[in-house]
């Protein structure tokens, strides 16, 4: 919802934080313009509870999942494709039991699911994505409302339905350790 067709090719992190304190000048917002790596992830995202995915690539994705796995952060991923969307909520920070992206993708999946280049996606399904993130991001920094941790959110835009499905924590997966 932050963004317009005149934002093509400009830094997406860079325009959020100037359309954010356009909206609220109270917030404080501290954005990054540089790629998130194995080598920058820690100085980047030590000092942060929570994490708010909505990367187009699934390295960057499993970076974050794997980095917040493995330092008890909670992780909040969105990924469109098309007209589908979907949200996972990972607590790693209080739920033992959670499971992590890699339980779900079990295998490291083409990055062209996630092609909004060639494949496109309907824009106002990002502004939903975006909003339920935000509002999974609220419930669990005020600890209200049932998580969604240890569900993914399948929404269709097309006929506009919701679908919770479970996701179950692999023994084999690398969170399980």
């Amino acid at each position: 919802i932050l963004f317009e067709t005149k934002d093509v090719k400009k830094s997406k992190s860079k325009l959020a934080s100037i359309k954010i304190k356009k909206i609220n000048p109270d917030v404080k917002v501290k954005f990054f313009q540089k790629r998130l790596t194995n080598e920058n992830i820690n100085k980047v995202g030590k000092n942060y509870g929570v994490f708010v995915d909505g990367s187009d690539n699934f390295e960057t994705k499993f970076l974050i999942n794997n980095y917040c796995a493995k330092n008890k952060k909670i992780l909040i991923t969105g990924a469109i494709n098309k007209y589908d969307g979907q949200i996972f909520t990972f607590d790693f920070k209080n739920n033992k039991n959670s499971p992590c992206l890699k339980c779900f993708f079990q295998t490291n999946p083409s990055n062209e699911l996630l092609n909004c280049d060639t494949d496109g996606i309907l824009s106002t399904l990002a502004g939903i994505v975006g909003s339920i993130q935000a509002n999974e991001v609220v419930k669990e920094i005020l600890n209200i409302g049932n998580s969604l941790c240890g569900y993914i959110l399948i929404i269709n835009s097309l006929d506009l339905s919701f679908r919770k499905a479970k996701l179950i924590k692999r023994k084999n997966c690398f969170c399980s350790k």
